[in-house]
């Protein structure tokens, strides 16, 4: 929900007709993104319009966590643009020159920062799984294809 506040994603809800009127009930309802997205249609029940605003609700944020994906979080990206993920104990020294000042010191901060990048990826990936998000999914912010993806990370959900 966080995420989808965040970013304007075109989530509205739109009304059931009732049958009022004269005119025939509507028979399911679905949640329709801007982005041309549509999910499942949902029985609509009159009686009990709750059954089917959860499901619509779940389907929604599946669709907002997918389309989402590729998002930065903002306070990440401005860890990133401040330099605070890469800060060494050398703050004196410009990041971008750290090469030229110690080439070994960079080295070594950018092997530990794709370590725990790699960390931070397979946990997230097994989050996903365990959340029912399909490989193609998991695939798309991987940058990569769905079997590529279910190769790299399956061995470790066994």
């Amino acid at each position: 929900m966080e995420a989808a506040q965040q970013h304007d994603l075109g989530w509205a809800w739109s009304f059931k007709y009732d049958g009022h009127d004269g005119r025939p009930r509507a028979a399911a309802v679905r949640v329709i993104c801007l982005c041309g997205w549509k999910s499942p249609k949902r029985e609509a029940n009159f009686t009990n319009p709750d059954t089917a605003e959860s499901l619509l609700c779940e389907d929604w944020f599946h669709h907002a966590e997918v389309s989402l994906s590729k998002v930065l979080p903002p306070h990440v990206h401005k860890a990133i643009e401040t330099d605070t993920i890469l800060d060494l104990t050398f703050p004196q020294v410009d990041l971008l020159r750290l090469d030229e000042h110690r080439p070994l010191a960079a080295i070594h901060t950018a092997t530990q920062l794709r370590h725990l990048a790699e960390a931070a990826q397979r946990t997230a990936v097994t989050a996903a799984r365990t959340a029912g998000y399909s490989w193609e999914e998991i695939a798309a912010p991987l940058e990569t294809t769905r079997q590529s993806a279910h190769e790299r990370f399956n061995r470790q959900q066994s």
